[in-house]
């Protein structure tokens, strides 16, 4: 696998020509995620900081979900290690705008500190 700081920004076109997905016509730098855990770790210019976590059900095996945090928001609450993990606001939109998921309305304490996406198929292990 190449140096991940060595892959193209390119149109969202040509990622889609090469078989990744487009989000918006805006550049889009492609990835390429290797079976077993993996972490992408991103910083926009203001320095806000967003980790991907992509996680496999069974060792070595290829990511089954994505662990999602946002960490500097400015809060924390205490996690099953011992330590502190962030929070964050998150929601999620469907047909119409609707929000099917809102954390803005959450008592501080009660606020996501990981959002985790599923990687299943319909119809696949639920």
């Amino acid at each position: 696998m190449p140096d991940i700081t060595e892959l193209p920004v390119m149109r969202a076109a040509d990622a889609t020509a090469i078989g990744f997905a487009q989000f918006n016509d805006v550049p889009h730098k492609v990835i390429d995620i290797p079976d077993g855990g993996f972490t992408l770790t991103t910083k926009t210019s203001d320095g806000n900081r967003v980790t991907f976590y992509f996680g496999p059900y069974e060792t070595g095996g290829p990511p089954a979900f994505i662990d999602i945090q946002y960490h500097d928001r400015g809060s924390t609450i205490s996690n099953a290690n011992g330590g502190q993990s962030p929070t964050f606001d998150c929601f999620a939109i469907t047909r119409g705008g609707t929000h099917v998921v809102d954390s803005r309305k959450l008592e501080e304490g009660k606020k996501p500190s990981i959002l985790v996406m599923l990687l299943e198929r319909l119809g696949a292990r639920s």
